[in-house]
């Protein structure tokens, strides 16, 4: 049986200043749409993620306020928003180094012309590109060979369209994932694999499909966030990979 997917809009803005005041920044409410504080508490979620792997965290690209500035519209470039840097250090001395955005457009991984923006992505460090195209206009965003993972954050019950439908997403953006066994899949890997949030959890079918479509292709379906622990960083049995 489905469950609400609401949750309290005091709760998670305490929950989202707390977090970017421990980090070193600010937080300042400049949204009023639930979804965008789900999308704001999932971003955080996934840094969390990696502070539990063992990498050190970072902010970047703060406000002159101090203000950490979340990325709430796919317009913008990247160099105007804040974001995180995730780092561990190996004992051979190699540094594993990546970023985590919020909103920036992700290049197909079949034809360079097209892309689709994430909620969330993680990528390799400065990777983010912002180039100027013939119209003159300047755009954000991360080529597909320095792409890691992405989140598309849902503030509903999943259904089973709306599953099927990232599959679609993934092919295009992330093609090995569906396409072959050609990545190794774990449950204690570094990288969590594309993933789709849902804040609420679906009926019994559409429960289904979500086991289904998870354990075929690798992906995540990530539902129930405000109903369980809310927190991804949390969670078991989740699909990852080692990149």
């Amino acid at each position: 049986m489905a469950k609400t997917p609401w949750k309290d809009r005091v709760e998670l803005l305490k929950a989202i200043s707390s977090f970017t005041t421990r980090n070193g920044g600010f937080f300042k409410q400049n949204s009023k749409r639930m979804s965008d504080l789900f999308e704001m508490s999932v971003y955080n979620d996934v840094v969390k993620f990696y502070r539990r792997k063992k990498y050190s965290i970072q902010i970047c690209n703060l406000m002159k306020d101090g203000t950490f500035k979340y990325k709430l519209s796919t317009a913008g470039l990247k160099e105007n928003f804040s974001y995180f840097k995730a780092e561990k250090h190996a004992s051979d001395g190699h540094v594993e180094s990546v970023e985590v955005h919020h909103n920036v457009k992700l290049q197909s991984a079949h034809d360079q012309h097209i892309y689709y923006t994430a909620d969330v992505s993680v990528c390799a460090d400065n990777s983010v590109t912002t180039v100027t195209q013939k119209s003159g206009k300047r755009h954000s965003y991360i080529e597909s060979d320095n792409l890691i993972t992405f989140f598309e954050v849902k503030n509903m019950n999943p259904f089973p369209e709306v599953l099927i439908g990232f599959s679609g997403i993934v092919l295009e953006v992330k093609p090995r994932f569906i396409i072959g066994p050609s990545v190794t899949i774990g449950k204690k890997l570094k990288h969590l694999t594309p993933s789709i949030v849902f804040s609420g959890s679906g009926s019994k079918h559409a429960e289904e499909v979500a086991d289904k479509l998870s354990n075929r292709y690798g992906y995540n379906v990530i539902r129930g966030l405000y109903i369980s622990k809310g927190q991804i960083y949390g969670l078991d049995k989740l699909n990852s990979y080692d990149g």
